[in-house]
């Protein structure tokens, strides 16, 4: 199946939306966030710790479905006694709905802070690599 990824997501956090303690993840870092603005509810996302050079084929990882999707602007002041400075990034908060674990059969990269896709194969515990 054709999954967005999400990468370099913290193994609590993981661990996390597998047993389904939180269903909502935010989402700063700029290949993430450029992979979170293509996705649409209803699609599937692939969420690895793996960071974005390691991905490959064999990645593990977990399926999700996308139930809610929020594009948010923040707003963060720096400041000492000579200046004042602002910056804004775009944070992207997804709700999920995990449907499995699975693994990367082959990636489709297409450029700098674009979507990053994968095909992902679901694997189940008897699943032979």
């Amino acid at each position: 199946m054709k999954c967005y990824v999400l990468s370099g997501i913290a193994k609590g956090i993981i661990e996390d939306i597998i047993r389904r303690n939180i269903r909502t993840i935010e989402l700063r870092s700029a290949h993430n966030v450029a992979t979170a603005l293509r996705v649409n509810l209803g699609d599937c996302v692939f969420l690895t710790y793996s960071k974005i050079r390691d991905l490959d084929r064999g990645v593990s990882g977990v399926i999700a479905e996308v139930s809610g999707k929020e594009v948010v602007q923040q707003s963060m002041f720096y400041s000492s006694p000579h200046y004042i400075e602002e910056s804004e990034m775009a944070v992207v908060r997804l709700r999920l709905n995990p449907k499995g674990v699975g693994r990367i059969i082959q990636i489709k990269t297409r450029g700098l802070l674009e979507a990053i896709e994968a095909e992902v194969v679901e694997v189940t515990h008897f699943t032979a690599w």
